[in-house]
Order: C-alpha cells, then sequence, then structure tokens
C-alpha cells in the first residue's frame, strides 16, 4: 500500500505535465481575420491560389515585396499566422518600403486580434471593405493585362495578314500591254 502511494504523487506529476502539452496539441488554429461570404468562397481561393503563384514566382527584387504583401491581403481570409508571415517577409525585404507601414499595422492588428465593440467592429468591416477591394482591382489589372496581351497577338497576327495580302497583290498586278 505505502509503495502505491509513493507512485501516485509520481503519476499526477507525469499527468499534470503532459495535460498541457495534449490541450495545446488539440487546440484549434487561429481563425482567418476575415471569414469569406459564402458567394465568394469561390473567388476568395482563386485570390489566393494566383498570389501565392506570385510570390513562388517573384524574382525582381522591387516586386517581391508587392507580392508578398498582396499574399498577405489574401491570407487574412486563410488564417492569422500565414498572413502573418507575409507581412513579416514584406517588412525583411524592404523595412522602409511602400508596403512596409501597412505591413506593420496589419501585424499589429493580427497580434491583438479582433476588438467585440461596435466602433472596432465597424473599422474592421471597413477594412475588409478595403482588402476586398485591393484584391478585386489586382485580378481586374491582371484581366486587363491578359486583355491587352492578346489584343497584341491578334494585331501582330492582322499585320501578318496585311503582308500576305499585299504579297498576292504586288505578284498579281495585272501587266500593261506593251504598245
Amino acid at each position: 500500500m505505502i509503495k502505491g502511494m509513493r507512485l501516485l504523487p509520481a503519476v499526477a506529476l507525469c499527468a499534470g505535465l503532459t495535460l498541457p502539452a495534449c490541450m495545446s496539441a488539440s487546440r484549434p488554429a487561429p481563425p482567418a481575420f476575415f471569414a469569406s461570404l459564402p458567394q465568394d468562397a469561390v473567388a476568395v481561393q482563386a485570390l489566393i491560389r494566383e498570389q501565392e503563384r506570385h510570390v513562388r514566382t517573384c524574382t525582381a527584387e522591387r516586386t517581391c515585396p508587392r507580392a508578398r504583401y498582396l499574399r498577405g491581403l489574401a491570407a487574412l481570409y486563410e488564417g492569422r499566422a500565414v498572413a502573418r508571415t507575409h507581412f513579416q517577409a514584406v517588412l525583411a525585404a524592404e523595412p522602409d518600403g511602400p508596403y512596409a507601414v501597412s505591413s506593420r499595422n496589419w501585424l499589429l492588428l493580427l497580434d491583438d486580434g479582433r476588438s467585440e465593440s461596435a466602433r472596432e467592429t465597424r473599422l474592421v468591416h471597413a477594412m475588409e471593405r478595403v482588402v476586398r477591394q485591393v484584391l478585386e482591382n489586382e485580378a481586374t489589372r491582371r484581366q486587363l493585362k491578359e486583355r491587352e496581351e492578346q489584343i497584341n497577338v491578334l494585331t501582330r497576327q492582322i499585320d501578318a495578314l496585311k503582308r500576305v495580302d499585299q504579297e498576292v497583290k504586288d505578284r498579281v498586278k495585272p501587266s500593261r500591254p506593251a504598245e
């Protein structure tokens, strides 16, 4: 009986040390800063994939912070940790660059989390509209660039057809009878 009594504190100590680890392992990941509406979920996921592609293929030093910043904005719908990673990368790349102040502010907001006061809730909604507008503008910009590239291809094809047409006309010019 005495031996069992000696083991009890040791078992309690082991259980006490492992319980917090088990509890933290089952704790859910921090939620996204913004929740996407069901009708926007597909568009948000497409923006996330597109911005992730930009980050992966980024090579120009001046455009990488922009790509990371836009990816961070898109990640606000994905998860706080992902957004935090991208905003920190912006600061690491260009601590005084054009996206640094906004990235620092987003990091502060991500660390503070969402406040439940009515004033701050309105602020969060206003920020969400701005983020959504920035991401939609980015998608529109991409579409315009793709259309411009398509117009350039079509213009080159039309010019080639005009040259072919002119060559055919030059070869088939009616010859004047000799007098």
